[in-house]
């Protein structure tokens, strides 16, 4: 999917395929829950000035990758009303959240933290950096944007079912599942 800013700033992000090399764990149905179902998530973005950084990382798993295209779909829908509060989500593996607020009517302000692994080159490394890449826009492209996300995850179901309960990234607890 690809989030394009009023200001030129944008990024893109598109599951590139499973994380390959991961050995399984000793006993698969013991308790390393989401080992088989990590995403390499591919990311292109372009700040407002201009620079721009690439790389591909393991960022989600195949069920935060699904449960971002409803939270996108749901930030759209709030931006219809004025008085929506602010949303976050956030996945297992850190090196990536969103973040957004309604500014008017139909545009919202969305921020693309990315941390770790996923910095610019040009950013300093401490465990605690994070780099915001805000991006102004409107409902339409939000709605868009999560379309084309859950047409790149249709690709990518979960290689096999946990007995475990999933995490919900949207309120970061344990659902039954």
């Amino acid at each position: 999917m690809e989030i394009r800013s009023d200001d030129g700033a944008r990024v893109r992000l598109r599951p590139v395929g499973y994380q390959p090399g991961i050995d399984p764990p000793d006993d698969p149905d013991g308790g390393a829950t989401g080992w088989h179902d990590w995403l390499l998530i591919e990311v292109d973005a372009r700040t407002a000035d201009g620079q721009t950084w690439s790389h591909h990382y393991p960022s989600l798993m195949v069920e935060e990758a699904r449960a971002l295209g409803g939270w996108l779909h749901g930030q759209a829908t709030a931006a219809l009303g004025a008085n929506a509060a602010p949303a976050l989500v956030r996945f297992t593996e850190p090196n990536l959240a969103l973040r957004s607020r309604v500014l008017r009517r139909r545009r919202l302000e969305l921020i693309v933290e990315f941390s770790a692994e996923s910095l610019p080159p040009w950013m300093r490394r401490p465990s605690t950096a994070i780099y915001p890449l805000i991006l102004t826009v409107s409902a339409d492209a939000l709605v868009a944007a999560a379309e084309q996300w859950a047409e790149h995850c249709s690709a990518y179901p979960p290689r096999t079912q946990s007995r475990f309960p999933a995490r919900d990234p949207m309120t970061d607890r344990r659902r039954a599942g």
